[in-house]
């Protein structure tokens, strides 16, 4: 059985999941070895896998022991650890890139590793293809997915309740103060709808700013930490509103916005790039104003555009994207 070594910053975050759920599916087919390091593991998900923690240059005697066929990573910025590595075992590596680590970082530093013999190939979203290509990527080690998680872990025969949502790291990308004050315009209006927030803190000088502006702004937005069982938070509610600075322009491809319509939940997502339209797709909303928000929010997340959701699932189920 091929043997998979996992380089996973930050495992077993909780707000890793993609993570989680790729190791799992890859376990069922592999050998697998999971290094976690670098990230500082935050809130932890209740059924992680096995793992060692530390620097995976410092765990060379764990790895011999494993003897790995493959290198997995996430994240571009994990090239040079997994050619390092790569050269050092003669194996290949594959990376599943995400959003910030191809909107903040120079492309071209990587092109020579990931055009090299060692890559079999970098895992990428769609809108992101020709960014890579312009760097001198090379087309044929882009392989293009959307974010990818268990599809089937959101497959619950619940109704969905009428609350709004939104969350992921609590960053300046997000424009986390605009979504406040959105949130304080819908209160105003329908003051019986609870507006969440699930996140974990990555900046704790940020979140101490957004939770004051809040406060100032009569506590509109109930923030939440993320919990492991969030398919049944996402069907508290009806809409899912994802913000972002139109200023720092580095919002990407969301993994909450596929688990949301995996949910059946509505999304309103702010119109950043014209690539977005083909993640949210016709059953969702772009939007560039407030008003525009609360002009949606008049009627109820249109049926027919719920069922079609699940048409689209099969392109989120990360049996599809599997790196191996």
């Amino acid at each position: 059985m091929k043997k998979i070594l996992l380089l996973y910053c930050g495992y077993p975050r909780i707000s890793h999941r993609y993570q989680h759920d790729e190791a799992v599916e890859l376990n069922k087919k592999y050998k697998i070895m999971i290094i976690s390091y670098n990230w500082p593991i935050l809130t932890l998900q209740d059924n992680a896998l096995p793992y060692i923690q530390g620097n995976p240059l410092k765990l060379i005697k764990q790895i011999n022991n494993f003897k790995p066929d493959h290198i997995h990573a996430h994240y571009l910025c994990e090239a040079d650890l997994c050619y390092k590595l790569s050269k050092y075992y003669n194996i290949p590596f594959t990376i599943r890139t995400h959003s910030f680590d191809i909107l903040e970082t120079d492309l071209t530093k990587y092109k020579d590793i990931i055009n090299s013999n060692n890559c079999k190939g970098i895992i990428a979203f769609p809108g992101f293809k020709k960014l890579l290509v312009d760097a001198g990527i090379n087309d044929n080690k882009i392989i293009c997915s959307y974010p990818s998680f268990a599809i089937y872990n959101f497959k619950l025969d619940l109704p969905n309740d009428k609350h709004i949502m939104s969350g992921g790291s609590l960053l300046p990308k997000k424009n986390i103060e605009g979504y406040i004050l959105l949130a304080k315009k819908i209160k105003n209006i329908y003051p019986n709808k609870e507006i969440n927030y699930y996140s974990v803190v990555e900046d704790a000088e940020y979140f101490k700013k957004v939770i004051k502006f809040n406060n100032d702004h009569g506590n509109p937005v109930i923030f939440k930490t993320e919990q492991y069982d969030m398919p049944l938070e996402y069907k508290k509610h009806e809409w899912l509103i994802y913000t972002a600075c139109n200023k720092i322009k580095k919002v990407g491809y969301p993994l909450m916005v596929a688990e949301a319509q995996a949910a059946g939940v509505g999304v309103i997502m702010y119109n950043l790039r014209d690539d977005l339209l083909d993640y949210v797709t016709e059953n969702g909303y772009l939007f560039n104003t407030d008003e525009e928000v609360i002009q949606i929010l008049e009627k109820p997340f249109c049926e027919n555009k719920k069922n079609n959701l699940y048409t689209i699932l099969d392109r989120y189920d990360i049996n599809n994207s599997l790196p191996i």
